[in-house]
């Protein structure tokens, strides 16, 4: 899947230093878009709505636009995994006529379960009927983007992709802050909605465009849920466990109740929505130089298997992947830990410019410590799954779901002064026993390749 990768690898390689910039920044965009551009355009909406919205108003949408983002995540890790397990097994063999099709069938399925589940969420609520319907128009536009993004990622045409987020947060910014000033929250709320949806239309026609299907249906792709039972809890699993924190927060007795069951935690949510961006440089060189780099030691090891090379230049192959992966993890440590450094080192001025209270400042420092790990174990993850460790995988998520969840309900009883720590200890633990799995998965590739091979032909 590391198919734009190479695509932004060729840009980045441009004779000029403008031109490689802006292939980073195109990188950026698209490995962390609808994150990055959604944490930029809520703090901007959040000076701006000031002005015409109560406080109360506020705290509704934030909290409606966190939930939104968690659930979607969440729920779309249910499919993640073995739709991409699916859609890279396709693209092995070349065959991409199945893949527009695909996406189309498991984004209207997808949708219409999640429609009814959502509305049937919102209407325990008081909320009124204009403000559950863009709250569901939200919460289904990003699901819908998660779900987009998967498959463009083995698209070539990154240009449209970053042109799309970013006309798409335009649009949410622009639309929201005009109706919400002159109709009040649901107006707000449905104005940010159109354009996430535009964004998302923008996207499936790029799904189109660039796989040109040749059918409107495809249901191929779930016999890969009985055949890869395990993808179905990784994903769920893993994105769980990244959110349990949160919901700790959320429904403990310090949770802020917004009126309805979309309690947030302003100082715990601020502060690690905002860390977040610390890891978007290094992703993006993941994405372009590192990922694409180990891809084709990876690739080598398992065309010498498949076209019966010599041994010697099996373990060649092995042994490069075996040096890319220190040679990536130092590279990006270098990147993350100067970037986290200056985070921590110049909160008071970042915070203070976007005008946020002093007491955020020591949790914003700790979340930028943990998600600088938490980008670690996820590219570790990562790295198993491009080898088929799918056993590895599902014990590292279940190891980091448990332990988020036991460390975060110690760190509230131990009050403010420990509050983040719960998420950097889980991670941490998790992203020594991954690199653990990692390392020894890797000195032993061979045996696990060749043993996992059946011993008679399928039927």
């Amino acid at each position: 899947m590391a198919g734009i990768g190479f695509e932004l690898r060729r840009a980045v390689r441009e004779t000029t230093y403008l031109a490689s910039i802006r292939g980073y920044l195109y990188a950026a965009i698209i490995s962390s878009g609808p994150w990055l551009l959604s944490v930029l355009s809520l703090s901007l909406l959040g000076f701006v709505s000031l002005s015409f919205l109560p406080q109360e108003s506020r705290d509704l949408f934030s909290a409606t636009t966190t939930h939104s983002f968690a659930i979607s995540l969440i729920s779309i890790g249910l499919t993640q995994m073995w739709v991409t397990r699916y859609l890279a097994d396709k693209l092995y063999i070349d065959d991409t006529e199945a893949i527009a099709p695909t996406f189309i069938t498991v984004l209207v399925l997808s949708s219409v379960v999640q429609f009814f589940l959502m509305h049937a969420l919102f209407a325990r609520t008081t909320l009124p009927l204009d403000y559950r319907m863009p709250a569901v128009s939200l919460y289904l536009a990003i699901s819908g983007i998660w779900l987009a993004m998967i498959f463009l990622s083995a698209a070539r045409d990154y240009v449209s992709i970053a042109l799309a987020f970013a006309f798409g947060y335009l649009i949410s910014f622009v639309a929201a802050t005009a109706l919400g000033s002159k109709w009040g929250p649901s107006a707000y709320l449905t104005g940010f909605a159109a354009g996430q949806t535009l964004t998302l239309a923008l996207l499936v026609r790029q799904v189109v465009a660039e796989f040109d299907p040749k059918y409107a249906i495809a249901t191929a792709a779930f016999a890969y849920v009985r055949r890869y039972p395990s993808l179905l809890f990784i994903g769920l699993l893993y994105n769980l466990a990244f959110w349990i924190d949160k919901i700790v927060f959320w429904f403990s007795r310090e949770g802020v109740n917004v009126g309805t069951f979309l309690n947030v935690f302003p100082v715990y949510d601020t502060s690690f929505f905002l860390a977040s961006l610390t890891v978007v440089p290094a992703l993006a060189v993941f994405l372009v130089k590192i990922e694409t780099e180990f891809y084709d030691h990876y690739k080598a090891f398992y065309a010498a298997i498949a076209n019966k090379r010599s041994w010697k230049q099996i373990q060649a192959a092995k042994d490069g992947m075996i040096r890319a992966v220190p040679s990536a993890y130092l590279t990006l440590f270098k990147i993350q830990g100067a970037i986290t450094l200056l985070a921590i080192a110049l909160t008071p001025v970042i915070m203070s410019a976007l005008r946020i209270p002093e007491n955020y400042w020591y949790v914003f420092r700790v979340a930028s410590l943990a998600i600088g790990v938490q980008m670690f174990l996820l590219i570790t993850v990562l790295l198993l799954l491009y080898l088929d460790l799918r056993g590895s995988v599902l014990i590292i998520s279940t190891l980091f779901l448990t332990t988020n969840f036991g460390f975060t309900l110690l760190t509230i009883r131990g009050g403010f002064a420990y509050y983040g720590y719960g998420f950097l200890y889980a991670s941490l633990l998790s992203l020594v026993v991954a690199l653990v799995l990692l390392d020894n998965r890797l000195r032993n590739l061979e045996y696990l390749t060749f043993t996992r091979q059946p011993l008679s032909p399928a039927e």
